[in-house]
C-alpha cells in the first residue's frame, strides 16, 4: 500500500509539472508580436548606369511584442511583398535563391544575436491586392541565430534593412511594398511567417504595414512643368520651366543624333530653391535633325533626365534669336551666319529712343551676344542691327 501511494504521489507530482510546463508555454505563446516594414529612403542615382533601373530604395523590417518581454528569440521566418513592374531585385543576387544576399542588411542587433538571413527566395511569384495595389512578387526566408538570439521588448527593433532598385520615373518610384503578418495574425497571415523562441514556442505577428502599403520613392528636388524644343530662323530653341526646385544646382542641356551618344551643348545655372514657376531657355545653333533632354543636377551632385524631345530645324544663311523672353539683366542675341559681318545692336524703347548699343562683331558660325539691360525700365524694347543684311527688328519685354 505505501509502494502504492508513492507511486501515485510521484505520477501525480509528474502530471502537475506536465500541466504546469503547458501553462508556462501557453502564456508565452500567447503574447503577439509586430512588425513594420518602414523609414523608407530613395536615391536618385541609377544605379546600373545604362538602366532599366531609375534610382534606388532601402526600407527597414521591425519587430517588437505588444506588451511584456519573449527572450531567446532564435528563428524568424518573414519576408515581404512588392510590385515587379515598378521594383526589381538589384542584378546582385539577381533572382538567385542565396543565403546572406547583398541586398539584405541583417541589423546590428541581430547581428550580435548570431543571426543571418538564410535560404532567401526574392523573386516569388503569386497574387494579391492591398488597399487597391496588387503585388506579384514575394520574398521570404529564414532568420536563423547560431548564437544567443535576441529579446524582444515593446520598443521597435530593427531586424533587417532592404535594398530594391527602382523602375518608375514618378512618385512612388519603386511602387509599394507589403508585409503580410505571421501564422495566425491579421490581416492576411502566411502560414509560412513565424517567430519562435529557443524551446520550438511560437508567437503570432501582426501587420502594420498591409492595409496601408509603405511607398517605395520620393518626391523628385526639381518638378519640371514644361519641356520643348521648337524650331527658329535660328535653329533650335530648346525651352522648360520648373514648378518647384530644391537644392537644385544646374541644367545641362543634351543633344543626340542616335539617341545613344549625349553631348553636352549647353549649362544653365537653376534657381537653387524655388516654390515660383520659373522658365529656362538654350539655344541649339546647329539645328538639323537632333533629340534633345535636359540634365537636371542636384547641389550634392545626384542628378535626373527630362524626357527627349526631336526635331528637325533647318537654319537660314544669317538668322537671330533673342532670349530670355521676357528678359530681365541680360538680354542673349544669337546669330548664324555664313560670313564675317561688323554691326552694332542697338535697343529702342517705344518712344524710338536709342538707350542701349554695343558692337557686334560677326564671323563665319555662331555668335553669342549679351546685352546688359540693368537700368532699363520694364516695358518694351525694340532691338535692331544697322547692318541691312542682318534682320533682327524684335520686340522684347523686360520684366523687373
Amino acid at each position: 500500500m505505501k509502494r502504492f501511494m508513492k507511486t501515485f504521489i510521484t505520477i501525480k507530482a509528474f502530471i502537475l509539472f506536465a500541466i504546469m510546463s503547458f501553462c508556462v508555454q501557453q502564456k508565452a505563446s500567447a503574447q503577439l508580436c509586430e512588425w513594420r516594414l518602414t523609414n523608407e529612403t530613395y536615391n536618385i542615382t541609377d544605379p546600373d548606369a545604362a538602366g532599366p533601373a531609375t534610382g534606388s530604395v532601402t526600407f527597414t523590417l521591425q519587430v517588437r511584442t505588444t506588451s511584456g518581454t519573449i527572450p531567446d528569440v532564435t528563428a524568424i521566418s518573414v519576408g515581404f511583398s512588392y510590385q515587379s513592374s515598378l521594383a526589381m531585385i538589384p542584378t546582385t543576387p539577381g533572382c538567385a535563391i542565396v543565403s546572406t544576399p547583398a541586398n539584405v542588411a541583417v541589423s546590428s542587433a541581430f547581428a550580435a544575436g548570431g543571426y543571418t538571413y538564410s535560404v532567401v527566395n526574392q523573386c516569388g511569384s503569386f497574387s494579391q491586392t492591398s488597399d487597391g495595389q496588387t503585388f506579384d512578387k514575394r520574398a521570404v526566408g529564414t532568420m536563423d541565430a547560431s548564437g544567443v538570439g535576441v529579446v524582444l521588448t515593446t520598443a521597435w527593433m530593427d531586424m533587417f534593412t532592404v535594398t530594391l532598385w527602382t523602375l518608375g520615373s514618378s512618385y512612388p518610384q519603386g511602387g509599394y511594398t507589403v508585409i503580410n503578418s505571421g501564422a495566425g495574425g491579421s490581416p492576411a497571415g502566411f502560414g509560412t511567417y513565424a517567430i519562435s523562441d529557443v524551446g520550438a514556442n511560437e508567437y503570432v505577428a501582426n501587420s502594420l504595414t498591409y492595409t496601408t502599403p509603405l511607398p517605395l520613392g520620393g518626391t523628385l528636388p526639381v518638378l519640371f512643368s514644361k519641356f520643348e524644343a521648337k524650331c527658329t530662323n535660328t535653329g533650335t530653341l530648346i525651352s522648360w520651366a520648373t514648378a518647384q526646385e530644391g537644392n537644385s544646382s544646374r541644367f545641362e542641356i543634351e543633344r543626340s543624333s542616335n539617341g545613344t551618344v549625349w553631348t553636352n551643348i549647353g549649362t544653365v545655372a537653376a534657381a537653387g530653391n524655388s516654390s515660383n514657376n520659373r522658365n529656362y531657355q538654350q539655344v541649339d545653333l546647329n539645328g538639323g535633325i537632333a533629340l534633345y533632354r535636359i540634365k537636371q543636377i542636384d547641389k550634392d551632385g545626384q542628378f535626373i533626365y527630362t524626357g527627349v524631345e526631336k526635331t528637325n530645324c533647318l537654319v537660314k544663311n544669317i538668322t537671330s534669336l533673342i532670349y530670355p523672353v521676357p528678359a530681365y539683366d541680360v538680354l542673349n542675341v544669337v546669330i548664324k551666319s555664313d560670313r564675317s559681318v561688323r554691326t552694332q545692336l542697338m535697343v529702342y524703347d517705344m518712344q524710338g529712343k536709342l538707350v542701349k548699343n554695343i558692337d557686334a562683331p560677326v564671323i563665319a558660325g555662331n555668335n553669342t551676344f549679351k546685352i546688359n539691360l540693368i537700368g532699363l525700365a520694364s516695358g518694351d524694347y525694340m532691338l535692331r542691327s544697322n547692318d541691312a543684311t542682318i534682320e533682327i527688328n524684335k520686340i522684347f519685354t523686360i520684366k523687373r
